[in-house]
């Protein structure tokens, strides 16, 4: 590993380099949402003074911990994810990975990735997001950043205070978008090839800039995996926003949220979110906001889509019979998220059910409905079928299995004591064709999608 020196409009700015890959992390993609900037819209970086080291990632999100990002790594067994000391609100930085190409001067496509965590939790430095395999194969740059998560990112702060605005965590998504228009040709990227790319909360953050309008002539082609959106309403989110100061007030004594530590606010969240019961992340209390001031009822059918769940989404949430949820508290998350449950056709009693009914109602059915309702003609659907039976981590292919795949992590596979047979690398390296393929030309070598027939399943 090397250093490599890089001029660019911003500034210059000092990464790493090995014989695949040029990377640069904890790129300031926007101000630190601090003090006269907390509880505010990101505003775009443009400029650093001196030389920039971004040798090393930078700090992430506020977060509880995450034992998904602990499962999906190559160290399972870490109970401290992501680190207290690695999260501070002055997170707003993105990382890059450029594989090394065979002309010097090629532009290559841009692929931006959006993780997912419910709103709550994630990270671009995440080791399952770590997409290094995959640019080396595609030979495509991409870029992973941070969000504001929970109530920094995505409560409603404006029903609090006039001075404040609500979709902080949707406007540090924009800021990128921007960031990556500005400066992607000085790192070799092709500002006019960039695809949007995402997972769950990432795939809806995906799905809530198709409908705002500053972000629409920002991106060319969208992967939505295992996620469709819901927006709240703003009379909605005032309400949220008013339970969380109500509590802010219990705990503290204050409705001065400004006054608040990041700690603070982060205990006042966990004590806001256990009021409203447990739902196994079915619930997203934080989530996108629609604003009809800056977004589009109907976003426009211009890019192509590549779509997609997994076959048992469910068992991530329920996981056995001993995590199930009482089937009235079932029923009752699932009419906060406006559906209605056919009792007869899943029996809610049992964990199965419980999971059948996640996979169906909250991913399979959505992202079908919204394929038949996108009017653009480019559009695909996937479904993902691997597992490994014998295995106790990897018996059913359920939420976030894929992302494994997509982005060619033999290394957590392994992490698990899974030996990679052919047919699972052979899997691997398909799928990662095929998103190289969508990624770089805009479409993918199977029939587009018209109806459930023309769903293609990776197995």
């Amino acid at each position: 590993m090397t250093s490599i020196t890089r001029q660019t409009k911003a500034g210059t700015i000092i990464g790493n380099r090995d014989q695949h890959c040029e990377t640069y992390f904890g790129i300031p993609y926007a101000y630190p949402p601090l003090h006269e900037r907390r509880f505010k819209h990101a505003k775009l970086c443009t400029h650093w003074p001196e030389p920039l080291n971004a040798e090393h990632f930078q700090a992430v999100p506020p977060q509880p911990f995450n034992k998904l990002e602990a499962f999906f790594s190559s160290n399972p067994k870490d109970t401290q994810v992501p680190k207290i000391e690695n999260q501070s609100e002055d997170c707003l930085y993105l990382n890059i990975w450029k594989p090394i190409t065979a002309t010097k001067n090629e532009t290559l496509p841009v692929m931006i990735w959006f993780y997912g965590g419910g709103y709550v939790n994630g990270h671009g430095s995440a080791e399952l997001y770590n997409p290094k395999a995959f640019a080396e194969h595609a030979q495509v740059i991409v870029i992973t950043f941070n969000y504001r998560l929970g109530v920094l990112g995505y409560l409603n702060f404006n029903a609090i205070n006039d001075d404040y605005a609500m979709n902080c965590g949707l406007s540090d998504q924009l800021a990128v978008l921007l960031w990556v228009n500005h400066f992607i040709e000085d790192f070799g990227g092709d500002q006019h090839n960039i695809t949007l790319c995402g997972q769950s909360a990432g795939a809806m953050s995906i799905q809530a800039l198709m409908h705002l309008k500053a972000a629409q002539p920002l991106f060319h082609k969208a992967v939505l995996m295992s996620g469709t959106l819901r927006f709240d309403s703003i009379q909605h989110s005032a309400s949220k926003a008013h339970h969380f100061m109500a509590t802010v007030q219990n705990l503290y004594g204050t409705t001065d949220i400004g006054a608040l530590s990041t700690r603070q606010i982060m205990h006042a969240m966990t004590n806001d979110l256990a009021q409203y019961g447990p739902s196994k992340g079915l619930e997203l209390i934080y989530s996108p906001i629609f604003d009809e001031t800056i977004m589009l009822d109907t976003p426009p059918d211009k890019w192509p889509v590549l779509v997609g769940f997994t076959e048992q989404e469910g068992d991530c949430y329920i996981r056995n019979e001993s995590r199930k949820l009482t089937p009235e508290r079932f029923l009752h998350i699932m009419k906060n998220n406006h559906i209605l449950i056919d009792t007869d056709k899943f029996d809610i009693t049992i964990g199965k059910g419980q999971s059948e009914a996640i996979t169906y109602y909250e991913f399979k059915q959505p992202a079908l409905r919204w394929l038949d309702a996108y009017a653009c003609a480019h559009k695909w659907c996937y479904r993902f079928n691997w597992s490994a039976p014998t295995s106790f981590t990897f018996k059913t292919p359920y939420h976030i299995l894929d992302v494994v795949f997509w982005f060619g992590h033999t290394d957590i596979l392994q992490a698990h004591h899974l030996s990679i047979t052919h047919p699972t690398q052979s899997l691997m390296e398909h799928m990662m064709e095929t998103l190289k393929m969508f990624v770089t030309k805009g479409y993918v070598n199977w029939p587009v999608y018209t109806s459930i027939e023309d769903i293609t399943t990776f197995e």
